[in-house]
């Protein structure tokens, strides 16, 4: 491990080619990273089960195992609620999944719930931070049209996909999507895979969310159950912001050595910054520490040369690691270099599989700094999406249905392909 005072450039703009966006970062220590809720095993808390004002609870829904949920019946109105929390073949184990079935006749039918997050074991209500709740499976059929909506402080939404098939509209701090497909592809349960039947709606912080959830019926004789599924997020402890923005930080092969280089602006109250490295993109050590500039307010621009001769590997993965003067840090995306040693040099190299929201790839040595065409392919040969790619690329994942792809680079008559796994969460 070396450590080195900074060899900056400080000037108005960068010597290195920044993002364009600049966005202030968001920081969070390993354990204040959302998470899935576990919404598993309710206990009867309250009143009878499954009738109106009944009260369960769901102990922890944490990773922490700091915070329980109170899930209150609050109205049933044209429906009896068959299960609080569902779960058949094939369905989420930690999604909140309320089973209803409609007692018939035409118009709303819906369930009322109102969620408290509590401390473990009490009825003190608590935050929960970063709070997100994804409604799966919104879809409908000739005889009915299913919805959701929540209620939550400062609340805000965005679709899951670029072509939804649910509406959604806000009015305060209440969001309601109603489905606009008629063609129910998860039948009585929920397609998890279908993220056209979904809407997303977050908060910075709350202790309790109330929810609606039911259909619109059209007919007097359909009287079926009907499933709902919310996948709910977040975190026991609070985001910290560091007073840094990380503009750009590459990773490219020069010669024997990688050349690591960064730009920062508005570094107040910021300490050093770690270079972590690694082999296999999961255990990273401190390869070097360099302390930030003299002038915080400026651009900064900083640049290490990690010498990678003698290194065996094919791939070598990077990280920063952000300090400030009070300890809080936070990590950067990872950056990957392809060394061509090995037997696999004409490989892409994607990570992390499986994914979820981002797809990392990069190219081997050979066929950088080429502008070459990339295919995202269903296992079945079709093309879900393109990109075009000289050293990297990132593609979004987000609006992709779990299951197995392939990722495949051309160069000339050489073809690279690995395969991904998309993961729900």
């Amino acid at each position: 491990m070396k450590h080195l005072y900074p060899g900056v450039t400080k000037t108005g703009l960068p010597a290195i080619k920044r993002i364009v966006l600049l966005i202030a970062i968001l920081i969070y220590s390993a354990v204040a990273l959302a998470q899935s809720l576990n919404f598993n095993t309710p206990v009867l808390e309250s009143g009878t089960a499954q009738q109106q004002g009944c009260v369960y609870r769901f102990s922890p829904i944490t990773a922490g195992g700091n915070i329980d949920a109170l899930v209150k019946v609050d109205s049933l109105i044209g429906v009896t609620l068959s299960d609080i929390d569902a779960t058949p073949s094939g369905s989420s184990t930690t999604a909140l999944q309320p089973q209803m079935q409609s007692l018939g006749g035409v118009g709303y039918h819906y369930a009322v719930f109102t969620i408290t997050f509590v401390n473990h074991g009490t009825t003190t209500p608590t935050p929960v931070f970063d709070f997100s709740s994804v409604f799966m499976g919104l879809d409908g059929s000739n005889q009915m049209t299913e919805f959701n909506a929540i209620t939550v402080s400062n609340a805000s939404w965005q679709y899951v996909s670029p072509t939804p098939k649910v509406a959604v509209t806000q009015n305060g701090d209440m969001v309601w999507g109603t489905a606009t497909s008629s063609d129910p592809t998860g039948g009585q349960g929920v397609d998890e895979t279908d993220s056209t039947q979904m809407f997303k709606v977050s908060s910075p912080a709350t202790s309790s969310v109330t929810m609606r959830v039911g259909y619109y019926q059209s007919s007097n004789g359909w009287k079926g159950n009907d499933l709902f599924s919310l996948n709910i997020r977040g975190s026991e402890l609070a985001a910290i912001i560091l007073p840094v923005n990380l503009l750009s930080f590459t990773a490219q092969l020069v010669n024997d050595k990688v050349w690591l280089a960064w730009s920062t602006s508005k570094e107040e109250n910021m300490s050093h910054y770690s270079i972590e490295r690694s082999y296999d993109n999961k255990t990273f050590d401190e390869a070097a520490l360099l302390f930030t500039a003299d002038n915080p307010l400026s651009v900064n621009n900083y640049s290490y040369k990690d010498p990678v001769k003698n290194v065996t590997g094919s791939v070598i993965y990077y990280r920063l690691k952000m300090v400030d003067k009070s300890g809080k840090y936070k990590y950067s995306e990872v950056r990957s270099v392809r060394l061509g040693n090995g037997t696999d040099s004409a490989r892409i190299a994607v990570y992390p599989n499986p994914v979820v929201n981002e797809l990392h790839i990069s190219l081997p040595t050979d066929w950088q700094n080429k502008n070459l065409n990339g295919q995202l392919l269903s296992i079945a040969g079709n093309i879900i999406k393109t990109f075009n790619i000289q050293q990297s690329a990132t593609i979004g994942m987000a609006d992709v249905p779990a299951g197995t792809y392939y990722i495949k680079v051309v160069n000339g008559k050489e073809i690279s392909t690995q395969t991904i796994v998309k993961s729900r969460n």
